[in-house]
């Protein structure tokens, strides 16, 4: 079940990546970030409902807030990546690094990988090197790229972060992190002048980036609740693929065949990591 649910998180970290960077192409990230961080509250309110709950530590919404700093700084930096640069390689850069960090940190920690699973790893990095392929018209500046590291870093964290809450806490970590990042947003947005709604024309798109993002918290928090970290976070970081193909629907971006290559080993991977 946690393979499924961190499965479950690539797809809508992709879709709210998609639907983030179409966004911050017409309107300021702050403003993105701090509509979607609040539009995405409801779904939260749902998913605590459903998940329920037995025992909330102080440490367990510590652990959230310190996770919804880092996934706020990561969340940012991706956005700003997503504007400047072409999506369909922004994203990939930023899943190759997120693949190693947590994977690394879970081992050094005590966690055991089978031989599949390492060839379903091995599977998962290639895959994303090659969905990272693009044109050669891709727009990848200096800057963008450090932006995509420093979202892949605090994406990173945050997963290392929500693997220590305890599963008896539910989503509850979650609630501490939007308690805190919901002003934050807010208030630097403000400071930048951009606090006001976004046009109309946009606000599908960032309601939808929100709630996607709150999916994902919620599917990925559950995995780390349930299982290792290190599978977990190599199957959330198939999350490009995910992006790479909505963005080829939608905006008629049109795929390598590196690119193609790589979701395909996306999915053979994904099937080794879940059976």
């Amino acid at each position: 079940m946690s393979q499924i649910l961190a499965l479950s998180s690539a797809v809508l970290y992709g879709v709210a990546d998609f639907a983030g960077g179409v966004a911050t192409r017409s309107v300021d990230v702050w403003r993105v970030t701090a509509w979607s961080q609040l539009l995405g509250v409801p779904l939260l309110a749902i998913g605590i409902a459903i998940v329920g709950w037995s025992e909330v530590t102080t440490a367990d919404l510590v652990y959230g807030a310190v996770g919804g700093t880092l996934g706020l700084v990561g969340i940012v930096a991706l956005y700003s990546a997503l504007a400047a640069g072409t999506m369909s390689i922004v994203s990939p850069l930023t899943g190759t690094m997120i693949v190693v960090i947590p994977l690394v940190w879970g081992l050094a920690t005590g966690e055991q990988i089978t031989p599949v699973q390492w060839m379903g790893i091995a599977l998962a990095i290639v895959a994303v090197v090659l969905v990272a392929r693009d044109h050669a018209h891709a727009r990848l500046t200096r800057t963008v790229a450090l932006q995509a590291l420093v979202a892949s870093f605090a994406f990173a964290g945050f997963f290392i972060v929500l693997d220590r809450t305890a599963e008896a806490s539910g989503v509850w970590p979650l609630v501490s992190a939007r308690i805190l990042t919901v002003p934050v947003a807010f208030v630097v947005a403000m400071l930048m002048r951009s606090a006001a709604a976004p046009p109309r024309g946009s606000m599908l798109a960032i309601a939808a980036a929100g709630n996607a993002d709150v999916g994902a918290n919620i599917a990925i928090l559950l995995a780390l609740q349930s299982g290792p970290l290190g599978i977990s976070s190599v199957l959330t970081s198939l999350y490009p693929a995910f992006t790479v193909l909505a963005a080829v629907v939608i905006l008629h971006e049109r795929p390598t065949i590196q690119q193609r290559i790589g979701i395909g080993l996306a999915l053979v991977a994904a099937v080794i990591l879940v059976v």
